[in-house]
This record gives C-alpha cells, structure tokens and sequence, in this order.
C-alpha cells in the first residue's frame, strides 16, 4: 500500500469514526464522573488543582480541559466533544504506531479500521473523562519507545532527542491517570527483555548498553517532571486504601472485562448454560493472541522482495519480533499488575481502568489478521472481523436504548419547565447532583441552585472534593421551609435509595432511567405541605 493510498484510507477512517461518535452525542444524559469533570473546571486553576488532589486522579485531564472549555464552553457537547477529538488523535495515533512496529501501512490501516469500529473504543469516547487522552498518550509514548530501542540498537544519532521525548510524553501519560504506571512497568519489561535477547544474560553487556543507559536517562526525565506530584499520589493512594468503591474481584470479573472489550454490552454476559463457553471465548481468543505475539512473530513476507540484502532483512525481522513483544506486553502487563495489586490491598480491577490495553489488542488482532495466509483466507478473515466489530457496535447501541433513557437531563428539565420561582430543588444524592446543577446551569441559565440534602462531609469518591458549603444543607431544612412546595431529585443508583421525606405529601413522582445498570434511575418528586 503506497503512504498517499494509505493517508487518505486514514483519513475517511477519521471522518467516519468523528460522525459515528458524534451521532446523539449529547442524547446520553450527563452522569456522576462527566459532571465531576465539569464542575472541577469551574474553579480557578490553583484550586481546581487542589481540589483535585483530594480527589483520586493527577490532573492532567483537568487541565486541558479547562482550556478547551476556555475556549469552546462547558456544555455538555463542548465537553464530550474534547474527548471525540481525542480519540480521533488516538486512531490516528493507532495507524502511526502499527504501521511503524510491523512495517506495514496495511496493518496500520486495518489497526485503525478496528479502532474506529470498536464499541468499547466508541464508548468511552462519548465520555467527558480522561480514557481517550490516556489512549493517547499510551500510544503516543509506546511509538517512541518503540523508535528509541530501533534507532539506538542501529546507533543512530537522534537516540538522545527520543528519549527526551518519551521522558516528557512517559510523564504527561502517567498525569493522565495511574493506571499508565502499569504501562510504563510494561515498557520496562520490552527494554529488559530486548536487552536480554541482545547479550544473551551477559551483565556485563547489559551494563554496557547504550540501550540501557538512554532508557535510564528517559526514565530519569519522567519521574524528576512527575517528582512534584508524588506526594500527592501518595496521599491519594492512602486515601483509596482506606475507603473505595470498586468491589473485590469476582469468579467472572476478568472473563467479562474481555468480554466487553470484544462483544461491547451494558449488561452483565452469560454465566450459566450453554452461552457460559461463548462468554469465555473473548478471553480465550486475546490469550492465544498474546501467546502469538510472543512466540509466533514472523518477517513480513514481503520483506525480502523489498529489501536489499540479507543483513536489512534480518533488521526487519528483528524489528518487527521486538514490536511484537511490545504489543503483547502493553497488552498483558496492565492485567496482570491490576489483579496482583487487587489481591494484595484495595481492589482497583475495573473495566474502564484497562481501556488502555484495548488499543493494543486490537493492534495485535490487526497483525495476525494481515499475516493470514492464503491471500483469499486472509480477505474473508479481515471482512468478517470488520462486518463483526460494526454489527456488535450497532448492538450495543440499540441495547442501551439512550433516546429512552433520559436520566438526570430528562429529571433537570421536567423540574425546570413546571416549578414555580420560589419552588426550591433539592437532590437527594450527591451521585446524581453534579449532574443536576449542570443541567441547571447549562441549559436553563442557572436559574435557581439545586441544593444537595446531606448530613457530614461527603466521601472523597462521592464528590466530597468538588462541594463548597454553599451547595450542602442538612434535610432538617424541610421542617421550618418557607415555602409550600419543593422538589426533590432521587437517584436509586450507585447503592441509593429515595429519601423519606417526613411532614411533606408527594403529588408527583417521575422516573427517568439512566442508560447504564450501576446509575440506575433519577427519580423526580414535588412535594407540598400537609
């Protein structure tokens, strides 16, 4: 495939994966970690960076998102659509790093074909979060490893200039979200296995590497630019193994995360009869994907009648075995680090930790696809997989039903189009108040301040870091309220329940499902007095 050929296949890639992810993209209603999101943007730089070290993320994210909103606004749109344009960058970012490992703009092409079409991909790109800024950086930062080991092994000069590089990306990923020391740890692993292939266990040899002292010196650069920010990780961290909301990890809870990597579903997969051997074939199929990347990678066959000699071809092979080794790692390391920690203290195993991984699967799956040999076998492979990924997307989103699931936007603006001026709103839950007060603000112009009903402080995963004492008020208010009427917003998901409201009458209740099972429904009451 000649490189104009493969830049334009890019970017109509591009073009269709920006319209089918932002197709409805504000229908979905705002949840609890989007509105988080918005309303730490509200605040001034100094303390939107302290409020979020009493949260449980660095913040990087934060900070571009800030300026984005700076520049476009907060609404819902403008938010989600910062995280649509990230994930564009990582598919083009997916394109540049697959074509580059396997020397083959094919596999780039068909890395970022699956990319584009994975339900998983798609729907973390609707979110107003950090996950495709992460994807980005993971690929953008494994890419320059990946030219650091090459270009060093073959001494080239600009060895120096990548490792600065990848110091200063290594560091913005690891910003971005903790999970990225798990794919840093990974990377770590590919520069120790490459030196170990290399010297044969010689220490002597290791020691003497160029290889091993400029990824020392890169990985130096990355923990000085991350040093200001360890303290706080390290308060955060104290602050997670204290008290957290990800449940201990189940029998199926990693069979499910694979299955949702590949057949993307909001409910829980199979477990019992004969659909249990279908919910296992995910994980399966990635394991024997990963085995193949570390013992099975072969010279592409068209190396030798590209190449000139037989030294460049060898390089070719060497290359494209070592990208191999870094995909699988990617891949594999994050998994396993996540599952050994959760074992040993706080579980932190949770689907959307691991997106980061998904890229490198499907990178992987775009190598073995490309590789299927005869040509005609290799066609029908790539078209199924293809036709499969678009079918299970398409599913997906006729599973979650969002045009039927209005949540806390359709709650927001039932109140907001019927209450009276003096009608206060209260929110029940600080899970669905965020959301609220967004809404709020957003689309009716702030014209009244939803007040949350709480009683103490609010945990740190609840929203305790984004909440000024103007906005909480003890539920003992309802009993000298002037007011002959008031509204109420109830969330009976993430564990809630609706708030008894004692010495009032209920003359309305409205329910307004949210789209995922864990958020549950956004319940609307107006009371009056007795």
């Amino acid at each position: 495939m000649k490189r104009g050929q493969a830049l334009a296949l890019l970017l109509l890639l591009l073009l269709f994966a920006g319209a089918i992810r932002s197709y409805e993209l504000t229908a979905r209603s705002l949840w609890f970690d989007e509105a988080f999101s918005w309303r730490l943007i509200q605040f001034s730089l100094p303390e939107m960076i302290a409020r979020d070290a009493a949260d449980v993320h660095p913040p990087l994210y934060y900070i571009f998102l800030k300026g984005w909103g700076a520049v476009f606004g907060t609404s819902l749109l403008s938010l989600r659509s910062f995280s649509v344009t990230l994930g564009l960058a990582a598919i083009a970012m997916a394109y540049g790093f697959a074509a580059s490992a396997w020397r083959s703009r094919a596999v780039g092409i068909l890395a970022a074909t699956l990319m584009a079409l994975a339900g998983w991909q798609i729907q973390y790109a609707w979110e107003a979060r950090m996950y495709t800024l992460g994807i980005f950086f993971t690929l953008l930062s494994s890419w320059l490893l990946l030219q650091l080991v090459r270009t060093t092994l073959q001494r080239q000069a600009a060895s120096w200039l990548l490792a600065v590089l990848y110091g200063i990306t290594a560091a913005a990923l690891a910003y971005v979200h903790y999970f990225a020391f798990f794919t840093l740890a990974a990377h770590a692993l590919f520069v120790l296995m490459i030196l170990v292939r290399r010297t044969r266990w010689r220490l002597g040899e290791m020691l003497g590497s160029q290889l091993l002292w400029i990824a020392a010196a890169s990985g130096i650069l990355a923990v000085v630019l991350y040093a200001p920010w360890i303290p706080v990780f390290l308060a955060q961290n104290q602050q997670v193994q204290d008290s957290y909301w990800v449940p201990p990890i189940g029998g199926w809870s990693i069979p499910d995360t694979f299955y949702r990597m590949l057949i993307p579903t909001s409910g829980i997969p199979p477990h019992t009869g004969p659909e249990l051997v279908f919910s296992a074939l995910p994980i399966l199929a990635v394991l024997a994907l990963w085995i193949w990347l570390l013992v099975g990678c072969k010279k592409r066959s068209e190396s030798p009648l590209a190449l000139k000699g037989k030294a460049q071809a060898s390089v070719v092979h060497e290359d494209t075995c070592e990208a191999a080794w870094l995909v699988m790692l990617s891949a594999s390391v994050p998994f396993f680090l996540a599952i050994g920690i959760s074992f040993i203290g706080q579980s932190l195993y949770q689907d959307r930790f691991l997106v980061f991984t998904h890229a490198f699967i499907l990178i992987g799956l775009a190598a073995f696809l490309v590789r299927i040999r005869p040509i005609w076998l290799r066609r029908t492979a790539i078209t199924v997989v293809i036709l499969l990924f678009a079918v299970l997307s398409v599913r997906f989103w006729n599973e979650i039903e969002v045009r039927n699931k209005p949540g806390a936007a359709g709650a927001t603006a039932h109140i907001f189009e019927q209450r009276t001026d003096d009608e206060p709103v209260f929110v029940s839950s600080a899970f669905v108040y965020f959301a609220v007060e967004h809404y709020a603000h957003e689309d009716f112009d702030g014209a009244t301040d939803p007040t949350l009903l709480a009683e103490g402080a609010a945990l740190h995963f609840a929203g305790g870091p984004i909440l000024t004492d103007a906005d909480v008020i003890s539920p003992a208010v309802l009993d000298t309220l002037p007011q002959d009427s008031f509204w109420l917003v109830d969330t009976t998901g993430f564990g809630g329940s609706e708030l008894e409201v004692v010495g009032w009458r209920s003359v309305e209740r409205t329910v307004y499902p949210e789209v995922f099972a864990h958020q549950a429904d956004v319940i609307v009451h107006r009371y009056v007095r007795q």
